[in-house]
């Protein structure tokens, strides 16, 4: 937006700072909210009853209570609307769901956003990879109920590895500035 004229540019200035004002607690609050993310869905025919109807399974994430979820939904047919079917949740025996490109990329700009990275980042021309889930045992940043994906500093031809960074979803944050696995992790 171009403002041109003293007046109108402080006035343009007024109105940015009154508005960064207002958003800020805004975003905060929003931070705060309780936030799911479908990871991937599908159509499929499901039985009901006697007959099979058309639904949607979803795989989502619950990042304030750290679990996974599949939920069938039944789609809106004639005057019936969408309705849920049923609930899973921490699904047993699947794992946690491979991370979605979402999900990737809300790490990916975590870690740009972090200042002291990004001037790692800036310095070696980094180029960022990966997106690998890291699963750790209970008491460790990434253990149960986290959501923890690595990222890949890599030089700019892919030919070089410069640091793993690990963000944790649920926290919206970098648990491991530089992550190196241990030999235990790396053996499973």
């Amino acid at each position: 937006m171009e403002v041109r004229g003293t007046r109108h540019g402080l006035l343009a200035l007024a109105l940015f700072a009154c508005a960064t004002a207002v958003a800020a607690p805004a975003l905060a609050a929003a931070k705060a909210e309780h936030r799911v993310r479908v990871i991937r869905s599908w159509p499929e025919d499901v039985r009901v009853g006697n007959g099979t109807q058309p639904a949607r399974v979803e795989i989502v994430f619950d990042y304030t209570a750290g679990v996974s979820i599949e939920r069938v939904v039944l789609l809106a047919q004639g005057n019936a609307p969408e309705r849920e079917l049923s609930t899973k949740a921490n699904l047993p025996g699947h794992g946690d769901p491979r991370p979605s490109q979402e999900e990737i990329a809300e790490a990916f700009q975590t870690v740009r956003a972090d200042r002291d990275i990004a001037k790692v980042i800036k310095v070696t021309n980094a180029i960022l990879d990966g997106g690998f889930q890291i699963f750790e045992p209970a008491g460790m940043p990434c253990g149960p109920g986290s959501r923890c994906l690595e990222v890949q500093l890599m030089t700019d031809n892919r030919l070089g590895f410069i640091r793993n960074v690990i963000v944790d979803l649920t926290k919206q944050a970098i648990v491991y500035r530089t992550y190196m696995p241990t030999e235990e992790a790396k053996s499973k």
